[in-house]
């Protein structure tokens, strides 16, 4: 099969669109003018507070109108993220609104999937009611057969939490998946077991001295909640206000140079064995803040070391419930010095007489402190051993470690608001470079180097939540729920993500994976085959935007019903939708949105550039109606009270029969509903207003939640959390994963899924399963998102492939000499599936680059998809999904995907 699994050249795509644009209900530039020529009579000028659609942050924004039709977006004056700024990505929007691949009206299928869609224009009646009658027989059936893809997600309230929930209330829950797996989820998941809160690690920019970029372009990054010009200016201002020294570790060098003072070019995908070697050198030279090991982790906790509790923390015989408690288990127990005895935690006479190491005696079990525990672990991966894998220098790793010890100030305090703090000004950042097969682990050990010296939540340090809330989360709990009563995990699974059984108890919802178990379900236990179930896919392009492409189209083709909201046809809908709704882009009215920097955030609402073009509609209003067609309205109208924060206001709606029956009415009622909770309406919004929130120590707490006031707990914990340093819960999983798996049908469980390996306590290095490839593959191929793209969403915007136009396989100089080629020339990629023997190959044109790393060749995502002859010519080039494994060994525990995999490169052959 070819590598984008379609027997198809791009010229017969291009062809068969061309034809096709006008007939089927997609648009096209002629049809647009001369529709925007008939209504635009009006020369008004107007502005419209809105904000931005395409990135991540939700800037705030300004549509300038002429008529009823955009023609500029500059940034909101009141956001103070951005202070009136708006990047190229949110200007270039504007080709979102007027693109050519813009859906004009419901469309159905009328050939078979697994190719490129022939399609006919229905009513928005006919594919509600033909869309709900299916859905609704399968969930009356069993909601398991029905699942909901989301993808990036813009104001999610009233599609996949208000329809997901709603619709679960009336018929039971039904499968729901987000996009992380193949985005950062591997991250999450090890924040959510360490500390209880939600997000990947970043930085108090403002206060940090020492400052380490893990997996991220310094000048084009971000985290989770920062784009191109909050998270830039943060670096630049940090190193212009406080001189704070930064390193990049990343196998591209990237723009980042005027920013970076040390660039560690690492070999993709060994990142957990620099942290091991790094924090090993941290415990040898004794940077260790054991005051905050002692009264903020469970590092001083005591671990059996024999008999039927060995690796579990040992707890008082009155202990609470392990697995209902996620904030502060009562009753583990510590060794009080000062007594000679073992103690609950939060009993010890005081935090200085708590062990963190040696061998004690506890009602006649042997057992060590935790943090005993992690000296023996961690002393193994010294630098000289890292170096062999990392391909890095052994000096590198620990001069690195040597100064993040030193900057990190151990005992040091600052005072903010009259409240005494740790100060800790070394801080790490990483996101999409989670994205690894041994991800959660890697992460893991990424955190640990904060918390040896403290620099957790406090000013200066690392972050591992958002200042401004001021009550505990609780993403901890369902891991602790399963770890302490394992009976919950099962050998079948709900669906093909896999979440929550023995093949994943952790779940990232396998936005790859579950397209690997969809095509074999027997052999992962699925409770239905493809055949019985429906997919809703909502702006999300897993036919585009997940590894293994040719496994992802057989799954989704072979699934008998699928809806996909979109405004676009995407790889998706034109390979596998059954019924297509369009959705509009940033002309329509969505909210509530906002974002934050980490210091202040920001609340609005999108307003509409300009009315909805053609018969396009808002995400919102498709979902209301979808919650008419099935029959759960008023479950989905109840559950807006929670999604909109109603709840417990006067605001609340009492059912279904208070809601406005129009969709766009019932949309913008909820929203003004929402402002007025805010003190405001609607109209009050729309003059461009915003709400902003600073926060600060104490009241909304910038720093860690409850620090300075009373939790309970005295001198221990003055977070709103104990910190999981020594991970019971990951072990009591594997405990669980292992009983159940080696009563299996499988004959070596190991073997076939690598990642059972990795449920230990503390992060443990195995080579990843790419090195078992041939040695003929001796370059590692990685990826990347590049900041001027957006997914695949904006894969098509003319605008944004001007300055980012080409997909080139990135190589070193010395790497394209052995190879034989130079830049400009056209090669082969050839990448191999180390787990099944599977080869994939694509090709483009090479670019040469003194900042990749030896060995490894780069290629960024966003590229490759249906184009027109205009982006055709800009030479887009190949996209990495294509060439890039899914399944075991090539994703974690939490089956979030790896974006690593050994593949050869060879000059291709025959005339250009």
């Amino acid at each position: 099969m070819s590598s984008d699994g379609l027997d198809l050249t791009r010229r017969d795509a291009l062809k068969a669109g061309g034809v096709a644009a006008a007939a089927l209900g997609i648009g096209g530039s002629a049809s647009f003018l001369q529709e925007a020529e008939a209504q635009s009579t009006s020369l008004e000028y107007e502005e419209v507070p809105t904000a931005c659609w395409v990135g991540k942050q939700d800037c705030g924004a300004v549509a300038k109108k002429v008529g009823n039709r955009v023609v500029k977006y500059e940034g909101h004056p009141d956001d103070p993220r951005t202070e009136g700024s708006l990047c190229p990505k949110g200007q270039a929007q504007i080709e979102q609104v007027y693109s050519p691949y813009r859906i004009k009206a419901p469309l159905k299928r009328t050939n078979d999937k697994g190719q490129f869609g022939e399609f006919q224009e229905i009513s928005w009646e006919q594919a509600m009611d033909e869309i709900g009658e299916d859905l609704k027989a399968k969930l009356e059936d069993d909601p398991r057969r029905v699942v909901f893809q989301v993808g990036r997600k813009k104001s999610p309230q009233w599609q996949e939490d208000a329809w997901v929930t709603g619709t679960s209330d009336k018929y039971g829950s039904m499968e729901k998946y987000g996009h992380g797996a193949t985005c950062s989820d591997s991250g999450y998941r090890a924040q959510e077991l360490m500390f209880a809160t939600h997000g990947v690690s970043e930085t108090d920019f403002e206060n940090c001295q020492y400052y380490i970029g893990w997996g991220h372009n310094v000048a084009q990054g971000g985290g989770a909640h920062m784009c191109q010009i909050t998270w830039p200016k943060q670096v630049a201002d940090a190193r212009d206000d406080q001189g704070m020294e930064s390193v990049s570790i990343d196998p591209q060098r990237r723009n980042s140079g005027p920013y970076t003072d040390t660039w560690l070019p690492i070999e993709p995908g060994t990142d957990m064995a620099f942290w091991l070697a790094f924090n090993s050198v941290l415990v040898e030279n004794g940077y260790i803040d054991e005051e905050y090991l002692t009264t903020a982790t469970n590092a001083p906790c005591l671990v059996a070391t024999e008999g039927d509790e060995e690796g579990h923390i040992l707890r008082t015989d009155d202990a609470e419930d392990p697995g209902e408690e996620y904030t502060w288990a009562d009753g583990e127990l510590v060794w009080d010095e000062a007594a000679g005895e073992a103690v609950a935690h939060e009993e010890a006479s005081s935090p200085e007489n708590v062990a963190l190491r040696g061998t004690y005696e506890v009602d006649g079990v042997e057992a060590r402190p935790a943090f005993d525990l992690y000296l023996d672990q961690i002393s193994q991966y010294d630098p000289e051993w890292a170096a062999e894998i990392t391909d890095l220098e052994a000096d590198e790793i620990e001069q690195t470690a040597l100064d993040w010890g030193e900057n990190a100030e151990i005992g040091a305090t600052v005072e903010r608001n009259g409240i005494e703090i740790p100060y800790r000004p070394v801080g790490t950042h990483g996101y999409h470079v989670a994205q690894q097969e041994m991800g959660v682990q890697t992460t893991m050990a990424q955190y640990h180097a904060s918390m040896l010296v403290g620099a957790v939540d406090v000013v200066g340090s690392t972050r591992v939540r958002k200042g401004k809330y001021a009550e505990p989360q609780d993403y901890r709990q369902p891991f602790r729920d399963q770890a302490f009563h394992p009976e919950k995990i099962t050998p079948n699974p709900d669906g093909p993500s896999l979440g929550g059984s023995m093949f994943h108890p952790i779940d990232s919802t396998a936005y790859s994976q579950s397209h690997v178990s969809q095509t074999n379900p027997d052999k992962y236990n699925l409770p239905y085959e493809p055949e019985e179930m429906a997919w809703i896919v909502q702006m999300a392009n897993p036919v585009h935007s997940a590894p293994q492409t040719d496994t992802v189209i057989e799954s989704m083709s072979e699934v008998d019903t699928t809806v996909v909201v979109d405004p676009w046809m995407s790889a998706t809908a034109d390979v596998a939708a059954d019924y297509v709704l369009p959705a509009a882009t940033a002309d329509k009215l969505q909210g509530p949105t906002g974002g934050w920097n980490g210091y202040a955030d920001i609340e609005h609402i999108r307003f509409p550039s300009m009315d909805p073009l053609w018969d396009s509609k808002p995400d919102a209003e498709i979902f209301i109606q979808m919650a008419k067609a099935v029959d759960a309205y008023e479950e989905y109208v109840l559950d807006i009270n929670s999604e909109l924060g109603l709840d417990g206001t006067e605001y609340a709606y009492s059912g279904a029969d208070e809601a406005p029956d129009d969709p766009s009415e019932f949309l913008r009622d909820g929203l003004d509903r929402w402002a007025k909770t805010k003190g405001h309406d609607l109209d009050w919004f729309r003059e461009g207003n915003v709400i902003t929130n600073e926060w600060e120590v104490g009241d909304g707490n910038r720093y860690a939640y409850t620090w300075g006031m009373d939790n309970g707990y005295g001198d221990f914990n003055p977070y709103d959390a104990k910190h999981e340093f020594y991970s019971e819960t990951l072990f009591r999983l594997g405990e669980r994963v292992d009983e159940l798996f080696a009563d299996s049908k499988f004959d070596d469980p190991e073997a076939e899924f690598p990642y059972l390996q990795d449920y230990t306590a503390y992060p443990t290095w195995r080579q990843p399963t790419m090195y078992d490839s041939p040695d003929e593959y001796d370059l590692t191929l990685f990826s990347w998102h590049q900041i001027e793209h957006k997914q695949s969403r904006t894969s098509t915007n003319k605008l944004l492939n001007e300055i980012a136009p080409a997909s080139s396989i990135r190589l070193n100089p010395k790497d394209a000499e052995r190879i034989g080629v130079e830049t400009g020339d056209e090669v082969t990629i050839e990448t191999h599936n180390a787990q099944t023997g599977e080869t994939y190959e694509a090709e483009g044109v090479v670019m040469i680059q003194d900042g990749v790393k030896l060995g490894s060749l780069g290629l960024p995502a966003h590229h490759g998809t249906w184009k027109d002859s205009v982006t055709e010519a800009l030479d887009e080039g190949p996209h990495c999904n294509t060439i890039l494994p899914s399944g075991p060994g090539y994703l974690g525990l939490d089956n979030g995907q790896a974006f690593q995999v050994r593949a050869k490169v060879e000059p291709k052959g025959g005339d250009d």
